[in-house]
């Protein structure tokens, strides 16, 4: 009796398996996207004080994406977008600006702007539910985030920070294949120190993608 009952276990595990893998899909996907970043503040034990603010920008985003089951599911990804970040004293007075002094008419204090492009790459876990032709899906998971700056008239640096990923979103298919899949993410990282004469404030910031694109499904 008790090895009929261990066959049947096995059996029906097995059942479930291949269901499993019978439903399992995979696909890619690319995506444009807008950033929307907060900035951060800090101040030095000398009390000077960095506000950094990075500037919002468009970017891409490729995905490669399998589906187990609702609950199991995970992505690889990549994307790249300006990362061009601004570095101010909100102290300064004149004449002491730093690093540029003053300029303009009057004659302010001007912060340091410094271009840089960002790559991302990260693994996430996906939970998804297919509904008809639609699927909502989260996702969470974690990457790293390689800045890297453009030319500059003052010592730069290229910058890997690691990064937490987050979002929603669903998919839509069209047909068998082709599909749109609207989301939004979250990164959150530590700002980057791209240059030598601001310290990066190292405080962790946020950068919201609202994004779209479209699927091919193998």
């Amino acid at each position: 009796m008790k090895i009929w009952m261990q066959g049947a276990f096995v059996v029906v595990v097995a059942a479930a398996l291949c269901g499993a893998t019978a439903k399992a899909q995979t696909d890619v996907a690319l995506s444009g996207y807008r950033t929307f970043a907060s900035s951060s503040t800090s101040t030095s034990s000398n009390g000077f004080v960095t506000h950094q603010v990075p500037a919002d920008s468009e970017g891409g985003l490729f995905e490669w994406r399998h589906i187990v089951n609702p609950l199991v599911g995970f992505e690889f990804e990549v994307t790249s977008n300006p990362a061009n970040q601004t570095y101010d004293n909100p102290n300064a007075t004149l004449p002491n600006c730093f690093p540029a002094g003053p300029t303009g008419t009057p004659p302010t204090c001007q912060p340091l702007k410094l271009s840089g492009e960002a790559t991302q790459f990260g693994g996430v876990w996906v939970v998804s539910k297919k509904i008809g032709n639609v699927r909502p899906f989260l996702l969470g998971g974690a990457g790293f985030v390689v800045t890297v700056p453009g030319k500059s008239a003052y010592s730069v640096n290229t910058v890997m920070r690691p990064d937490f990923i987050y979002g929603g979103g669903l998919d839509w298919g069209f047909n068998r294949h082709f599909g749109l899949r609207l989301q939004v993410r979250g990164n959150m990282s530590k700002a980057p120190n791209l240059s030598d004469i601001f310290n990066s404030t190292t405080k962790y910031t946020q950068i919201y993608e609202p994004m779209g694109g479209i699927f091919y499904r193998f």
